[in-house]
This record gives C-alpha cells, sequence and structure tokens, in this order.
C-alpha cells in the first residue's frame, strides 16, 4: 500500500475537520480507515499501518465527539482497543504480533480513560480499563 494514498486521506480529512466539513471529514477519515483497516490484515507486523489506523478511529471518534454523538464517538474508540486486547489475548497469534498489540493498546487505553473523564460510561467499563491499565504496567515492567 503506497503510504501516499492513506496519508493523502488523512490530511483531507484533517483539513475539512478543522474548517468544520463535517461530512467530508467523515467521508476521508472513513476511506482512510477502510484502507488501513484492510492493509493491516494483510501486514500484522505493519505497525506504521497499526498505528495510522488507530489515529484514523480517534479522528473520527473526535469528529463525532464535535457534533454531539457521544455513542458513536465511543464506539470509534472502542473498535481499536477491543480488536488490539483480542489481538494481545489470542493464544494462537504469533509473539511478535501481541506485542505489538499490547504495546498500542497503550494508546488506545489513554484514549479511553480520557473519554470516561469527561462523559459518562458505565462505571464497570471503567473500572475494567483501570485494570487493563494496572496489566499493562505490570507487563511493560516484565517486558524491561
Amino acid at each position: 500500500m503506497q503510504h501516499e494514498q492513506w496519508q493523502a486521506l488523512l490530511n483531507n480529512g484533517n483539513e475539512c475537520f478543522y474548517d468544520r466539513r463535517w461530512l467530508q471529514a467523515e467521508f476521508y477519515y472513513k476511506e482512510a480507515y477502510e484502507l488501513l483497516a484492510d492493509n493491516y490484515q494483510n501486514n500484522p507486523y505493519e505497525t506504521d499501518i497499526l498505528l495510522a489506523w488507530i489515529c484514523t478511529c480517534h479522528n473520527l471518534s473526535a469528529l463525532f465527539e464535535v457534533q454531539g454523538d457521544l455513542d458513536v464517538s465511543l464506539r470509534y474508540l472502542l473498535v481499536p482497543h477491543e480488536y488490539l486486547q483480542a489481538l494481545s489475548d489470542d493464544s494462537v497469534r504469533d509473539e511478535d504480533v501481541k506485542l505489538i498489540a499490547i504495546k498500542a493498546l497503550n494508546i488506545t487505553l489513554q484514549r479511553l480513560l480520557s473519554f470516561s473523564k469527561k462523559y459518562p460510561i458505565c462505571e464497570d467499563c471503567v473500572n475494567k480499563l483501570k485494570a487493563l491499565k494496572v496489566r499493562l504496567a505490570q507487563n511493560e515492567e516484565v517486558l524491561h
């Protein structure tokens, strides 16, 4: 995949976002989302693609947040988070892929915790996020 293609989509989406052209921003972000998701499935060791996909999800979340659609905003934070959790917990997966997923979980976790401080989400969900934060910190100590 050409990096220029998804980068151009994200740049166009960002430009539309800052100009408050929400529908156009959504179009570009969703195009980038699909392109990156499909490509990452075929290239699970490409961390730059994974990180760009996570960024795109977070852009979509921010887009829906500014429009007041908090359910959709939260959903775009949960999509990469839940995917990475599944990867990291998969006993069949390659250890390198699992390690990449665990590292990337720190990114998605921070955004979810930040969201939960601004907007109410279920208490059980917050507790699970905090427990994951502790678990990731323990894993980080083991890895060093």
